[in-house]
């Protein structure tokens, strides 16, 4: 059972690579279940789980009579659930690198604003890359407020999950508030990610709160427009 489960996992990121590598355009098929069995000596069901979880990230569908057609070769963003980069991303080629900690600085009159501080208080500060396969794919800018300490070694730790580190510091994530817009890359940006100046980026922002509904992060998202896209399933109340 363990080794069928590595297995559809690996067949899926296997197969997911090659649709965002673009092995597989838009619009094409992938190869049918029978083709995919022998390809990797797996059974039918161990095949359609690692169909499956491409069909509920959105980069394919299934239609009967036709086959698994490619919808996108983007990495979708789920906006169903409240996790930290490490825990909604848990595959080896996606890593995360911190690129500058600041454990006390004046907050900004935006950053006062957004997690309900007084004017001049202190905040830390740290930015990560986000990177799959070696590619950025996305910056990350993150403020707390001064109860909540961080140092750069606990950001720094491989695999390190914010969320994580908020919950055994005691403060457990509940919910957050998220904005999201289209912005462009000006030159640091451009730089970090890889991307001409002025190229498409997605931003969001998102406002976080704990079990005591203390406000406890202010972040800043900005993802590769040629990259990501949000992925929300709606439902009728």
């Amino acid at each position: 059972m363990r080794r069928n489960k590595i297995k559809y996992l690996q067949i899926y990121e296997e197969l997911k690579q090659q649709i965002t590598n673009g092995d597989y355009p838009i619009g094409d098929l992938l190869p049918a279940e029978p083709d995919l069995q022998k390809q990797y000596n797996v059974s039918r069901i161990t095949v359609r789980h690692a169909v499956q979880l491409l069909v509920d990230e959105g980069y394919v569908q299934r239609i009967h009579g036709v086959g698994t057609i490619v919808l996108s070769q983007k990495k979708s963003l789920q906006l169903q659930k409240l996790l930290s980069f490490s825990e909604e991303n848990n595959e080896n080629s996606l890593q995360s690198s911190l690129i500058s900690f600041e454990e006390a600085i004046p907050a900004n009159p935006v950053v006062c604003s957004q997690l309900d501080l007084p004017k001049g208080t202190m905040v830390s500060c740290h930015e990560r890359l986000r990177q799959y396969d070696d590619i950025p794919i996305g910056f990350q800018r993150v403020y707390c407020p001064p109860f909540l300490s961080l140092s750069a070694e606990e950001l720094r730790a491989p695999n390190v999950s914010l969320y994580e580190l908020f919950r055994k510091k005691g403060y457990e994530v509940k919910k957050a508030k998220e904005t999201i817009e289209s912005v462009v890359a000006n030159e640091k940006k451009a730089k970090l990610l890889k991307v001409p100046k002025n190229s498409p980026l997605l931003y969001v922002q998102r406002i976080t709160r704990d079990q005591q509904d203390r406000l406890i992060e202010y972040a800043e998202f900005f993802y590769r427009g040629d990259r990501y896209r949000y992925h929300v399933e709606l439902q009728v109340p």
